[in-house]
């Protein structure tokens, strides 16, 4: 590793965890206010004042101040260190497709120019009717949210949230799994037909070249797979936590709490 990437490195681990520390200390000035607060009064109201919640987080003031100095000079840090751009080790496959196939001809192989259109034919139609159902899905969802009647009750607001999700979840869940079931076909269907389209384009099969690219294609699809399972795993967290939350009355205490704070902290009341 070069002198100026070390350099941005040991600055960037610095302000990461500069941040964090900065985080703890916000998150440690409110629960102290709000702990505080329920054993004096015995209620988890009240406390959020906008004088007591001023004098707490003015003590922060030093510490916030030098965070805001450190972004500054991690702008200067990055302009006088520079760093060379890595060089990209080969096209995606998705891209060498996209070119070669405008250079395609029919005179070549009549037969396979026939099969690689038909295909072509069932991609663009996976692709409209994906994209459909997804602004479908987007549109009954808005719908749903937007009419008021399904929410008019604070007291039935644990039921209003657990009929949101029977209504909305579905549609949204559905959109998800069509999008990554087109994600996985775009792949498949590049895998299967970019040999097809270098023969008509008459492309030199050079191993080292294709071979090399398709490793770190390959590679990159693992990874992008990976962190596509870590995100809906927290997806259905998620969802399992809400659902959890409205059923055992949850939802009522949040809306408490941030009714307190925006009238009591901010002061929109």
């Amino acid at each position: 590793m070069e002198k100026n990437a070390k350099i941005r490195l040991i600055f960037s681990i610095f302000l990461g965890v500069f941040t964090v520390a900065v985080g703890i200390l916000f998150l440690a000035e409110a629960a102290d206010i709000y702990f505080s607060g329920v054993a004096q009064t015995g209620v988890d109201r009240g406390m959020y004042s906008r004088a007591l919640v001023g004098e707490r987080l003015g003590a922060l003031i030093l510490p916030v101040c030098l965070w805001l100095v450190a972004i500054v000079e991690s702008v200067v840090v990055y302009a006088l260190f520079p760093v060379a751009p890595a060089r990209k080790g080969g096209l995606a496959q998705e891209k060498i497709y996209a070119r070669l196939n405008r250079r395609i001809s029919s005179e070549k192989d009549p037969s396979a120019y026939a099969r690689l259109r038909r295909a072509g034919r069932v991609r663009l139609g996976v692709r409209i009717f994906t994209a459909a159902f997804c602004l479908a899905a987007a549109v009954m969802c808005i719908v749903y949210l937007a009419d008021g009647s399904h929410f008019t009750s604070f007291a039935l607001l644990n039921s209003e949230v657990l009929a949101m999700v029977r209504n909305v979840l579905p549609w949204a869940g559905a959109a998800l799994l069509l999008l990554i079931f087109e994600a996985v076909f775009e792949g498949l269907y590049v895998k299967k037909y970019l040999p097809v389209v270098k023969g008509l384009v008459g492309s030199v099969y050079v191993p080292s070249k294709w071979e090399n690219a398709a490793k770190k294609v390959s590679a990159a699809a693992g990874n992008q797979y990976a962190v596509l399972g870590v995100r809906i795993a927290l997806l259905v967290l998620a969802v399992t936590f809400i659902v959890l939350g409205a059923v055992n009355g949850g939802a009522g205490d949040v809306f408490i709490k941030a009714i307190n704070i925006c009238t009591e902290c901010i002061g929109l009341g």
